[in-house]
């Protein structure tokens, strides 16, 4: 008995346990990717616009915010026009 669960181990146990992991990871790359898209970072602008009309933050802090958002929307531009070519 013990010998039969041994070999179901190495045969199928362990090899479902690292696709698991490994799909797991796909699964995790590809929600991050999904952080970092040109509608999410719009998205995060329109936010930060209402936070400054609702006075949640000053012009000063949505100054500072803005430009990051603008400089990462301007490297993902620039990242998908080099996957492009």
């Amino acid at each position: 008995m013990v010998l039969g669960k041994l070999l179901y181990d190495i045969t199928i146990g362990i090899p479902m346990t690292i696709t698991k992991k490994t799909l797991e990871g796909i699964r995790d790359a590809a929600d991050k990717e999904l952080l970092i898209t040109e509608v999410s970072v719009k998205q995060k602008l329109q936010e930060l616009q209402l936070q400054l009309q609702d006075g949640n933050i000053t012009e000063q802090e949505y100054d500072v915010m803005e430009i990051k958002l603008i400089e990462r929307l301007k490297a993902i531009r620039e990242y998908h026009s080099q996957e492009d070519n």
